[in-house]
């Protein structure tokens, strides 16, 4: 079978690439798996970022039209107080500053009703 040491070598060269080859095929397949595993993380934390993205985005959206109405309020709030100022100074009349103040109320009343049925309609 062996006639001389030669033959022993490419025998023993032989099986030892051949478990090389086992081993480098072995090692590739579970560097796929790992890759393929790493690549699933990467998306779940893509999609997690891109819900964070977007639940900051409508929290900015939220805060800016809170402070336009607060802004609006303080306006109003502001006006008020200077047609009661102006009229406490022009005139000795309360009847006037009275109804001033009713107006103001009433017709910001009006208008926060008129924002409602304009939500409503919008959000239907």
């Amino acid at each position: 079978m062996f006639n001389a040491s030669r033959d022993i070598l490419n025998l023993v060269l032989s099986i030892s690439i051949a478990g090389l080859s086992v081993f480098i095929c072995w090692s590739l397949f579970y560097l796929i798996a790992s890759l393929r595993s790493v690549y699933k993380v990467l998306k779940e934390v893509e999609a997690t970022l891109q819900k964070v993205g977007d639940l900051t985005r409508f929290i900015r959206d939220k805060v800016e039209s809170g402070a336009t109405v607060f802004n609006n309020l303080s306006e109003k709030a502001n006006d008020l107080t200077q047609t009661i100022k102006d009229k406490l100074n022009n005139t000795g009349s309360y009847f006037m500053i009275i109804s001033e103040v009713l107006k103001r109320i009433f017709d910001f009343m009006q208008e926060k009703k008129e924002t409602r049925v304009v939500k409503k309609t919008t959000k239907k």
